[in-house]
């Protein structure tokens, strides 16, 4: 694959990641696209792991949360430019977890391998997922588990909430590539 390539295909599956929410409720992305971002992941050098990361979030968290520009221009009367500038801003921050997903997978996991697909990269999604429900923000929306309300894999979450749901999807990702 062409280097240029690899971060419009991390953008695009961000993007297609939040299809698998509702209202799309199309919940095969909630694998497809982690898993897309798995392999994109493989053999990447720390800091480019770290930008196909965030490419994949502007896409996650730009196509998922676009309605709050309208819930802050629209309904709360906002200039347009702040309206861009705050959501723009979640945007990035949100991003920059999946962005330390990418860095610390690149720092952190073997290159290839079952260890790193079916351990490393599910338990680092979950982290930074758990990370990124608390930690400078408490912005938990759009985590995986949360697509899964009516499918089979929601008779986890009472055992170990949306957070294990994810764990599994991560899981399916890492067995998928």
């Amino acid at each position: 694959m062409k280097p240029r390539l690899a971060p419009w295909l991390a953008l695009t599956g961000g993007v297609a990641l939040s299809f698998a929410f509702a209202p799309s409720a199309l919940w095969p992305l909630a694998v497809l696209a982690p898993a897309l971002l798995f392999w994109l992941l493989e053999g990447a050098a720390p800091r480019r792991a770290a930008w196909l990361g965030f490419c994949f979030g502007i896409g996650c968290f730009t196509a998922g949360t676009w309605w709050l520009f309208v819930s802050i221009q629209g309904f709360g009367g906002a200039p347009v430019w702040l309206a861009v500038f705050l959501v723009a801003g979640l945007v990035a921050v949100m991003s920059g977890y999946i962005a330390l997903l990418g860095w610390l997978a690149a720092r952190a996991l073997p290159a290839s391998g079952a260890w790193r697909w079916l351990a490393g990269l599910p338990a680092l999604w979950w982290l930074i997922e758990w990370l990124r429900g608390w930690f400078l923000s408490g912005f938990g929306w759009l985590s995986l588990g949360y697509s899964q309300v009516d499918t089979w894999l929601a008779g986890f979450a009472p055992v170990g909430g949306a957070h294990l749901v994810s764990f599994l999807l991560a899981l399916m990702a890492g067995a998928l590539v």
